[in-house]
């Protein structure tokens, strides 16, 4: 994880950032999950309460070089700002960015109530305690179901040293760590 790729996604007048957002994660996971790449990793900068306007894409060089021969910004040039490959700062923290799921969906909680398990009030507590809406997601569609789903994020707590690992085709990993600048 030494070199990254920043691409931004510029205003536009028909487009919001989200909009646009949505289309450039969406289309990174599927080249990622076509060419069966587990060496990038993801990270955005200027998440709030949405993933923000920065995608910031991280690995090797060559790795990145690669990814980006595969033209697959194909159709949103007009839309993003991308950097060349560029080595990561020295002296970086690092970060773990990963998918959140809840446990407790509404349908899940539906079927709990259906069984017994738990009462309608015990269930409507519990959806109003998930504080997952607070967490910025991407709406994506699944490429089998075709089912709009969000996708949830957290960039979790910073290490001073990289944690090695795999990433996900969405470029997330519940182990490995990205630098954080």
């Amino acid at each position: 994880m030494n070199h990254y790729i920043d691409i931004k996604v510029l205003p536009d007048p028909e487009f919001d950032i989200t909009t646009l957002m949505n289309a450039l994660y969406s289309k990174l996971h599927r080249i990622l999950a076509a060419t069966g790449e587990v060496s990038v990793g993801v990270s955005f900068p200027r998440s709030k309460k949405t993933p923000g306007d920065l995608l910031r894409l991280h690995s090797k060089k060559n790795k990145l070089e690669c990814l980006m021969d595969n033209n697959w910004l194909k159709g949103l040039g007009d839309y993003t700002y991308v950097t060349a490959v560029k080595s990561v700062p020295t002296h970086t923290q690092h970060i773990r960015v990963k998918r959140i799921q809840s446990k407790m969906t509404a349908a899940r909680l539906r079927r709990s109530v259906k069984r017994g398990a738990i009462s309608i009030q015990e269930a409507e507590s519990l959806l109003d305690q998930r504080d997952l809406l607070k967490k910025p997601f991407f709406q994506l569609q699944s490429s089998s179901t075709k089912q709009q789903f969000p996708l949830f994020i957290a960039h979790d707590e910073i290490h001073s040293e990289e944690i090695k690992g795999t990433f996900s085709s969405y470029g997330l990993s519940n182990n490995a760590t990205v630098p954080w600048f």
